[in-house]
Protein backbone atom coordinates (compact mmCIF):
# COMPACT_ATOMS: atom_id res chain seq x y z
CA UNK A 1 0.00 0.00 0.00
CA UNK A 2 1.09 3.59 -1.29
CA UNK A 3 1.63 6.00 1.99
CA UNK A 4 1.57 9.74 1.41
CA UNK A 5 2.09 12.09 4.03
CA UNK A 6 1.49 15.67 3.54
CA UNK A 7 3.37 18.63 5.27
CA UNK A 8 1.46 21.69 5.76
CA UNK A 9 1.27 24.92 7.63
CA UNK A 10 -2.29 25.11 6.26
CA UNK A 11 -4.13 21.31 6.81
CA UNK A 12 -7.45 22.58 6.58
CA UNK A 13 -7.02 23.15 3.17
CA UNK A 14 -6.91 19.62 3.03
CA UNK A 15 -9.74 18.18 4.75
CA UNK A 16 -12.64 18.44 1.96
CA UNK A 17 -10.65 17.30 -1.01
CA UNK A 18 -8.82 13.87 0.92
CA UNK A 19 -11.83 12.47 1.44
CA UNK A 20 -13.63 12.96 -1.58
CA UNK A 21 -13.60 11.39 -5.76
CA UNK A 22 -10.89 9.04 -6.26
CA UNK A 23 -8.83 9.97 -3.19
CA UNK A 24 -11.54 8.86 -1.22
CA UNK A 25 -12.17 5.50 -2.80
CA UNK A 26 -8.12 4.80 -2.32
CA UNK A 27 -8.27 5.26 1.16
CA UNK A 28 -11.50 2.97 1.41
CA UNK A 29 -10.27 0.33 -0.93
CA UNK A 30 -6.36 0.49 1.14
CA UNK A 31 -4.79 1.22 -2.00
CA UNK A 32 -3.08 4.65 0.16
CA UNK A 33 -2.91 5.63 3.23
CA UNK A 34 -2.80 9.32 3.50
CA UNK A 35 -1.96 11.61 6.37
CA UNK A 36 -1.35 15.07 7.09
CA UNK A 37 1.24 16.59 9.52
CA UNK A 38 0.63 20.12 10.38
CA UNK A 39 4.05 21.96 10.32
CA UNK A 40 3.13 24.32 13.33
CA UNK A 41 3.26 21.32 15.54
CA UNK A 42 6.75 20.78 14.75
CA UNK A 43 7.46 24.64 15.45
CA UNK A 44 9.93 25.79 18.30
CA UNK A 45 8.20 28.93 19.59
CA UNK A 46 5.62 30.17 21.78
CA UNK A 47 4.07 31.54 18.55
CA UNK A 48 4.34 27.99 16.66
CA UNK A 49 6.05 30.12 13.93
CA UNK A 50 6.53 28.23 11.00
CA UNK A 51 8.01 31.37 8.81
CA UNK A 52 9.84 34.84 9.09
CA UNK A 53 10.77 37.57 7.08
CA UNK A 54 13.86 36.77 4.29
CA UNK A 55 17.04 38.01 4.79
CA UNK A 56 18.60 40.45 2.70
CA UNK A 57 14.85 42.49 2.52
CA UNK A 58 11.89 42.20 0.21
CA UNK A 59 8.57 41.02 0.52
CA UNK A 60 6.84 37.70 1.58
CA UNK A 61 7.37 35.41 3.83
CA UNK A 62 9.83 32.53 4.06
CA UNK A 63 9.29 29.07 5.67
CA UNK A 64 11.70 28.17 8.00
CA UNK A 65 14.14 25.44 9.22
CA UNK A 66 13.79 24.24 12.33
CA UNK A 67 9.56 23.09 11.69
CA UNK A 68 10.55 21.50 8.52
CA UNK A 69 13.16 19.10 9.83
CA UNK A 70 11.41 18.01 12.67
CA UNK A 71 8.74 17.15 10.52
CA UNK A 72 11.02 15.13 8.44
CA UNK A 73 12.66 13.42 11.34
CA UNK A 74 9.40 11.79 12.76
CA UNK A 75 8.83 10.91 9.33
CA UNK A 76 12.52 9.08 9.16
CA UNK A 77 13.78 11.20 6.64
CA UNK A 78 16.18 12.24 8.27
CA UNK A 79 18.29 10.44 11.12
CA UNK A 80 18.79 11.58 14.29
CA UNK A 81 21.99 9.71 14.51
CA UNK A 82 21.05 7.02 17.05
CA UNK A 83 21.67 3.13 16.61
CA UNK A 84 17.92 2.79 17.00
CA UNK A 85 16.70 5.07 13.99
CA UNK A 86 19.39 3.49 12.04
CA UNK A 87 18.35 0.24 12.26
CA UNK A 88 14.82 1.46 11.05
CA UNK A 89 16.30 3.66 8.47
CA UNK A 90 18.06 0.20 6.74
CA UNK A 91 15.01 -1.62 7.29
CA UNK A 92 12.81 0.48 5.14
CA UNK A 93 12.69 2.63 2.06
CA UNK A 94 13.06 6.62 3.38
CA UNK A 95 10.27 8.23 2.12
CA UNK A 96 10.29 10.72 -1.08
CA UNK A 97 10.22 13.45 -0.58
CA UNK A 98 8.25 16.00 -2.97
CA UNK A 99 8.14 19.62 -3.06
CA UNK A 100 5.76 21.35 -5.07
CA UNK A 101 7.28 24.46 -6.47
CA UNK A 102 7.55 26.79 -9.94
CA UNK A 103 10.91 26.28 -10.27
CA UNK A 104 10.76 22.58 -10.52
CA UNK A 105 10.39 20.35 -13.48
CA UNK A 106 7.06 20.19 -15.23
CA UNK A 107 4.96 17.56 -14.57
CA UNK A 108 3.57 15.30 -16.82
CA UNK A 109 1.74 11.73 -16.78
CA UNK A 110 5.05 9.33 -17.07
CA UNK A 111 5.73 11.30 -13.26
CA UNK A 112 2.44 10.40 -11.62
CA UNK A 113 3.04 6.34 -12.80
CA UNK A 114 6.75 6.22 -11.51
CA UNK A 115 5.45 7.87 -8.42
CA UNK A 116 2.85 5.42 -8.19
CA UNK A 117 5.40 2.78 -8.12
CA UNK A 118 6.89 4.60 -4.75
CA UNK A 119 6.07 3.78 -0.97
CA UNK A 120 6.14 6.49 0.75
CA UNK A 121 5.75 9.90 -0.96
CA UNK A 122 6.19 13.15 1.32
CA UNK A 123 5.09 16.20 0.16
CA UNK A 124 6.37 19.69 1.30
CA UNK A 125 3.84 22.45 1.06
CA UNK A 126 5.33 25.81 1.44
CA UNK A 127 2.95 29.49 0.96
CA UNK A 128 3.79 32.34 0.02
CA UNK A 129 7.88 33.62 -0.83
CA UNK A 130 8.60 30.05 -0.67
CA UNK A 131 11.42 27.74 1.23
CA UNK A 132 14.62 28.51 3.54
CA UNK A 133 16.90 27.01 0.80
CA UNK A 134 18.30 24.82 3.06
CA UNK A 135 15.79 22.77 3.38
CA UNK A 136 16.37 21.39 -0.27
CA UNK A 137 19.02 19.41 0.85
CA UNK A 138 16.10 16.80 2.17
CA UNK A 139 14.27 17.15 -1.29
CA UNK A 140 14.53 14.24 -3.52
CA UNK A 141 12.32 15.95 -6.16
CA UNK A 142 10.66 19.21 -7.15
CA UNK A 143 7.76 19.65 -9.63
CA UNK A 144 5.66 21.97 -11.02
CA UNK A 145 2.20 22.27 -11.99
CA UNK A 146 2.83 25.19 -14.46
CA UNK A 147 4.11 28.22 -15.46
CA UNK A 148 2.35 30.07 -13.15
CA UNK A 149 2.28 30.78 -9.08
CA UNK A 150 -0.57 30.29 -6.24
CA UNK A 151 -0.87 30.71 -2.76
CA UNK A 152 0.69 27.71 -1.69
CA UNK A 153 1.79 23.82 -2.35
CA UNK A 154 -1.17 22.26 -1.49
CA UNK A 155 -3.29 22.68 -4.47
CA UNK A 156 -0.73 21.63 -6.39
CA UNK A 157 0.32 18.33 -4.22
CA UNK A 158 -3.60 17.19 -4.89
CA UNK A 159 -3.22 17.55 -8.37
CA UNK A 160 -0.26 15.39 -8.13
CA UNK A 161 -2.03 13.17 -5.68
CA UNK A 162 -4.99 12.81 -7.83
CA UNK A 163 -2.78 12.03 -10.57
CA UNK A 164 -0.87 9.25 -8.48
CA UNK A 165 -3.85 7.10 -6.69
CA UNK A 166 -5.96 7.15 -9.52
CA UNK A 167 -3.25 4.51 -11.39
CA UNK A 168 -3.22 2.25 -8.26
CA UNK A 169 -4.62 -1.11 -8.44
CA UNK A 170 -8.45 -0.72 -7.80
CA UNK A 171 -9.48 2.78 -7.53
CA UNK A 172 -10.68 3.36 -10.93
CA UNK A 173 -13.30 0.63 -12.18
CA UNK A 174 -11.81 0.28 -15.65
CA UNK A 175 -8.68 -0.23 -16.65
CA UNK A 176 -9.23 0.62 -19.84
CA UNK A 177 -10.53 4.07 -18.98
CA UNK A 178 -7.14 4.83 -17.24
CA UNK A 179 -4.55 3.25 -20.21
CA UNK A 180 -6.71 5.34 -22.83
CA UNK A 181 -6.37 8.58 -20.96
CA UNK A 182 -4.78 11.68 -22.90
CA UNK A 183 -0.52 11.28 -22.50
CA UNK A 184 -1.17 7.93 -21.40
CA UNK A 185 -0.41 6.06 -24.80
CA UNK A 186 1.24 9.82 -25.96
CA UNK A 187 -2.07 11.30 -27.37
CA UNK A 188 -4.73 13.24 -26.81
CA UNK A 189 -7.58 11.33 -25.96
CA UNK A 190 -10.39 10.37 -28.84
CA UNK A 191 -14.02 12.76 -27.78
CA UNK A 192 -16.85 10.40 -26.16
CA UNK A 193 -20.30 10.58 -25.94
CA UNK A 194 -22.82 9.51 -24.17
CA UNK A 195 -26.93 9.23 -23.81
CA UNK A 196 -29.22 10.86 -25.72
CA UNK A 197 -27.72 9.49 -29.12
CA UNK A 198 -29.38 13.18 -30.53
CA UNK A 199 -29.46 16.51 -28.80
CA UNK A 200 -30.51 19.45 -30.42
CA UNK A 201 -29.99 18.04 -34.07
CA UNK A 202 -26.37 16.93 -32.96
CA UNK A 203 -25.97 12.96 -33.20
CA UNK A 204 -23.61 10.52 -32.03
CA UNK A 205 -20.90 9.05 -34.49
CA UNK A 206 -22.54 6.41 -36.14
CA UNK A 207 -20.02 4.17 -35.66
CA UNK A 208 -20.09 4.38 -32.26
CA UNK A 209 -23.43 2.74 -32.29
CA UNK A 210 -22.35 -0.02 -34.94
CA UNK A 211 -21.22 -2.64 -32.75
CA UNK A 212 -18.40 -3.14 -34.74
CA UNK A 213 -15.31 -3.34 -32.09
CA UNK A 214 -12.59 -2.58 -34.30
CA UNK A 215 -13.96 0.07 -36.84
CA UNK A 216 -14.66 2.05 -33.19
CA UNK A 217 -11.09 1.15 -32.06
CA UNK A 218 -9.43 2.48 -35.62
CA UNK A 219 -11.76 5.71 -35.50
CA UNK A 220 -10.84 6.41 -31.63
CA UNK A 221 -7.09 6.01 -33.02
CA UNK A 222 -8.19 8.46 -35.97
CA UNK A 223 -9.82 11.24 -33.33
CA UNK A 224 -6.82 11.23 -31.36
CA UNK A 225 -4.24 11.59 -33.78
CA UNK A 226 -6.77 14.15 -35.30
CA UNK A 227 -7.40 16.06 -31.84
CA UNK A 228 -3.41 15.46 -31.08
CA UNK A 229 -2.42 17.08 -34.54
CA UNK A 230 -4.81 20.16 -33.81
CA UNK A 231 -4.19 20.88 -30.17
CA UNK A 232 -0.39 19.49 -29.64
CA UNK A 233 0.95 19.07 -32.56
CA UNK A 234 4.55 18.56 -30.19
CA UNK A 235 3.23 15.18 -28.71
CA UNK A 236 2.67 13.82 -32.06
CA UNK A 237 5.95 15.22 -32.82
CA UNK A 238 7.43 12.68 -30.40
CA UNK A 239 4.97 9.86 -30.82
CA UNK A 240 6.11 6.75 -32.05
CA UNK A 241 4.04 5.90 -35.02
CA UNK A 242 1.90 2.28 -35.11
CA UNK A 243 1.70 0.58 -38.72
CA UNK A 244 -1.63 2.21 -39.11
CA UNK A 245 -0.76 5.71 -37.97
CA UNK A 246 0.57 7.31 -41.34
CA UNK A 247 -2.63 5.84 -43.19
CA UNK A 248 -4.95 7.53 -40.59
CA UNK A 249 -2.64 10.67 -40.76
CA UNK A 250 -3.32 11.24 -44.73
CA UNK A 251 -7.16 10.77 -43.81
CA UNK A 252 -7.34 13.41 -41.34
CA UNK A 253 -5.30 15.40 -43.11
CA UNK A 254 -7.41 15.07 -46.48
CA UNK A 255 -10.54 15.64 -44.11
CA UNK A 256 -9.02 18.54 -43.51
CA UNK A 257 -8.67 20.25 -46.54
CA UNK A 258 -11.83 19.51 -47.79
CA UNK A 259 -13.30 21.52 -45.23
CA UNK A 260 -11.34 23.86 -46.60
Amino acid sequence: MLRITILSGLPCYLQSALWSGHLRIAQERGAVEISVLHLRDFAQDSYRSIDDEPYGGGGGMVLKVEPVLGALKELGVVSDGSEEEGEKKRSVEKPWVVLPTPKGARLIQGDFVRLSAKEHIVFLCSRYKGIDERIREWVDEELSIGDYVIGGGEAAALVMMEGIVRLLGGVVGAKESVETDSFTCGLLSAPTYTRPEEFMGRRVPAVLLSGHHEEVRRWRRKQALAQTLARRPDLLARLPLDDEDPMLLLEVLDEQAHRG
